[in-house]
């Protein structure tokens, strides 16, 4: 399954798999669910990565973001970055 991610974003080539796994399973949670539902599952998966002494670049972290919210409205995607931008501060 990840080798379906990897050639689906050349992007993410050179990310290593084992953050590829916690990537795919992030992505197969968050499938359908709110902007509610997607932060607490963001903060989970990094606490994840943190656990095995892992954490996403800020590129990996844009990719995933983009693949998080592609299928959000607009509206949506407004409220999910203005979100992040707290979170980031």
């Amino acid at each position: 399954m990840t080798d379906n991610l990897n050639n689906g974003n050349p992007k993410l080539k050179n990310v290593d798999p084992r953050k590829l796994v916690v990537l795919m399973e992030l992505i197969k949670k968050a499938e359908g669910k709110s902007i509610d539902e997607l932060l607490p599952l963001i903060i989970s998966t990094n606490k994840k990565l943190q656990e095995q002494n892992l954490t996403f670049t800020k590129d990996e972290s844009e990719i995933m973001i983009d693949i998080l919210t592609k299928n959000l409205s607009p509206k949506e995607k407004a409220q999910f970055n203005m979100l992040r931008k707290l979170m980031l501060k």
